[in-house]
């Protein structure tokens, strides 16, 4: 049977409209910008826009790069739907820096889900015999990092069900926050400079106030240097300018919608 070009051209168009479609949905249901996607994925930024709009030269190449990104196979920007590997089982990260709401946030659906919620620095002080702070003053960042990778792993040993916060600073840690992505569902929780400093404030700690212009100028700093890493997660969820109930209603939504529980 012979094929006619115009029906094979049909087809490309369809099919490269189809990819499109989806790395963009995956974009925006990640917070990305374009350019943040381009950032992370290497792939230009004028490309990705013809990419999404159809009219992109897609090459085997360039999905396997943005595969990476979206933590995804191939063959999902091909056919679409985001396949939840059962490495992820039934696990939610929620990441950022502090201040966010991680915390309110995981402890709402808790109650709400029935799920069980660690917080990963608890964990880490169960496993040291000391509090944080201690970790960090006796082995520095790095011992702290070591803690954090264990606490990870005893978590994914001992739960296929369950709901986590860990701090930002994971995202430097290049093989720890590629297991957390491999095997929770994850969700970056953000908000702004401003709202961060003062949510410390609120939980006790006065020493972001001392000179609150410069913590919000560092904090915009490290945020925006961070960007990128937080972007690899899942989704994002702002809760700017948002109560307790209007962000824990978001995040329920979230997990309904994608089934996580």
């Amino acid at each position: 049977m012979q094929v006619r070009k115009a029906d094979t051209d049909a087809a490309l168009a369809e099919l490269t409209s189809r990819i499109g479609g989806h790395v963009r949905m995956l974009r925006r249901g990640r917070g990305m910008s374009r350019r943040v996607l381009s950032d992370v994925s290497g792939v230009s930024e004028r490309y990705l826009a013809q990419l999404e709009t159809g009219n992109g030269n897609v090459t085997v190449g360039i999905l396997h790069r943005l595969s990476l990104v979206f933590d995804c196979a191939v063959e999902t920007l091909v056919a679409g739907g985001v396949q939840r590997g059962s490495a992820k089982s039934q696990r939610l990260a929620l990441i950022g820096v502090r201040g966010g709401g991680k915390s309110t946030l995981g402890n709402a659906v808790s109650i709400a889900l029935g799920v069980p919620f660690i917080e990963i620095s608890s964990q880490i002080e169960a496993i040291s015999g000391m509090a944080v702070s201690e970790v960090i003053s006796l082995y520095g960042q790095d011992g702290f990092r070591r803690y954090e990778e264990e606490a990870i792993t005893n978590v994914i040993e001992d739960h296929d069900r369950v709901l986590i916060a860990v701090g930002g600073g994971i995202v430097d840690a290049d093989g720890t926050y590629e297991t957390l992505l491999r095997h929770f569902h994850t969700i970056w929780v953000k908000t702004s400079p401003g709202e961060h400093i003062e949510r410390v404030r609120a939980q006790g700690d006065e020493r972001p106030m001392k000179g609150f212009a410069a913590a919000e100028a560092h904090l915009q700093t490290m945020l925006k240097d961070r960007q990128g890493a937080f972007a690899r997660a899942d989704h994002a969820i702002s809760t700017a300018g948002k109560d307790v109930a209007e962000s824990t209603a978001n995040i329920l939504a979230l997990i309904d919608a994608q089934t996580f529980f």
